[in-house]
């Protein structure tokens, strides 16, 4: 149970701070409320004891200090929907190795019962200095000790969605056709930094025929193994190089660097962990798949993250956890799905991952409920096992804005000092950096399968 040191007042406490710490509290109540008629009305389970409630919510840009962060209003709404389930995955969260105070608060308020597991961050400016978490209630859930990052193996990689580039270094040179400019006024996306017009995207100009790639010394063009030669003895070969050079038979070997990073494994590496609930063993794992945006390349390189993840995670599936039965394979997270019948949705529902048809009612999970970013599939879950199945009781998405920082508060919030709401911010987005841009998504499944353990055995 949540636990609320920060709401006591004190004579101390400014009108303004004694405001804020009522109207905290008031809200808190309106939460708990407001949770328990929603499970009530979401899911047909009677019996919290015979079932596991899991969760996946993206909290924007959690431990970040955009609008001067959140302080604890914030953390205390969060953590009072997070205490109404037994595990969530989150995404989005930035714990520092030196300084996780925002973490740190949250579990506080969550109590000595809960713990949790986090992954590393991912290099590189798509990992976007994230990590993914799993909170789970001790009480309802126990880790299994078995905990590991998803990556890609040897030979199959996701390409990004600028193809494959090599960077214009090291003395590599592109030499134009005589007469030839390119300079001129292209359509672009643009940004403003240091007073400065930049790029906000990248910038591609085709280029006219004939242009010329010079190479730098250091180059070496290689044959490759079965090319075709003569030998004059043992240990040589005679080739034939034709002044233009081109064919299956011939790559170029350049300087070390000079690749733009083409192919990637995940853009923030996938999390796949361990757990149990009372009969019910499951295998779960986050993700956080690429954004870029909706433009088609970037859209393809999201799609295809999502498809090698699922075709990853069922190969897993199939070979380290078939010699438990009873084990289930689910992913779950922010896939930043367009919708459905889109292609990254069609990527999720291969390799014989299923969404539950609860799930597939619910029109969005971010706060205009127009796109189905966040997911929980199952790899093959109606398949035989002895006793344990994958039972849905129910599963929703929670609504918190209708209960806290909600649209007529805005008046009230604009009036206080250092929540980082100034005159022209806009109050929507505001309050995403407060609670999130992403609603909870969950899911309840049946725990108890101890009369199907004992028929299967007097049967």
């Amino acid at each position: 149970m949540p636990f609320y040191p920060a709401l006591k007042i004190s004579a101390s406490n400014s009108s303004q701070q004694k405001a804020k710490k009522k109207r905290t509290a008031q809200r808190i109540k309106n939460l708990k409320k407001a949770l328990i008629d929603h499970f009530k009305e979401s899911s047909v389970g009677d019996n919290p004891s015979e079932s596991v409630r899991i969760a996946t919510w993206n909290l924007r840009e959690y431990g970040g200090s955009k609008y001067n962060g959140r302080d604890y209003e914030c953390v205390y709404y969060i953590a009072e929907i997070i205490s109404h389930f037994d595990l969530v995955a989150l995404q989005e969260i930035r714990i520092d190795t030196d300084d996780y105070d925002d973490f740190d608060n949250l579990l506080r308020i969550l109590g000595p019962s809960w713990s949790f597991i986090a992954t590393d961050v991912t290099d590189g400016s798509a990992g976007n200095k994230e990590r993914m978490v799993f909170l789970y209630n001790r009480k309802k859930v126990f880790f299994k000790n078995i905990a590991g990052e998803l990556t890609l193996k040897e030979g199959v990689k996701i390409k990004a969605h600028f193809g494959e580039r090599i960077k214009l270094e090291q003395g590599l040179k592109l030499k134009l056709p005589t007469g030839s400019d390119l300079s001129g006024t292209y359509g672009a996306r643009l940004k403003t930094s240091g007073g400065q017009k930049k790029l906000d995207a990248d910038l591609e100009i085709p280029l006219p025929n004939k242009t010329l790639l010079e190479l730098p010394e250091g180059t070496h063009l290689t044959l490759v193994k079965n090319t075709v030669v003569t030998s004059p003895g043992r240990g040589k070969a005679n080739v034939t190089i034709p002044n233009t050079i081109s064919g299956d038979d011939y790559r170029l070997r350049f300087m070390n660097n000079i690749f733009d990073d083409s192919l990637r494994q995940f853009a923030r590496t996938p999390f796949l962990i361990s757990f149990q609930a009372g009969w019910l063993k499951l295998n779960l794992c986050t993700v956080h798949i690429y954004y870029g945006d909706d433009g088609k390349r970037k859209l393809e390189q999201r799609r295809s993250e999502i498809e090698m993840l699922t075709k990853a995670l069922a190969n897993k599936a199939k070979t380290e956890f078939k010699q438990d039965k009873e084990a289930f394979m689910g992913v779950l997270g922010d896939f930043n799905i367009v919708g459905k019948g889109h292609p990254t949705m069609e990527a999720l529902e291969s390799n014989g991952f299923v969404i539950p048809e609860a799930l597939k009612s619910i029109p969005g999970s971010n706060v205009k409920k127009d796109r189905a970013y966040d997911q929980i599939a199952f790899w093959n879950p109606k398949r035989n096992t002895e006793y344990a199945k994958l039972d849905v009781m129910g599963a929703n998405v929670f609504d918190f804005f209708e209960h806290v920082f909600k649209k007529e508060d805005e008046a009230t919030y604009r009036a206080e000092n250092n929540n980082g709401l100034k005159d022209k911010t806009s109050f929507n987005d505001w309050r995403t950096y407060k609670m999130s841009d992403h609603l909870p998504m969950w899911i309840e499944l049946r725990t108890d399968f101890g009369k199907e353990y004992l028929d299967n055995v007097t049967d």
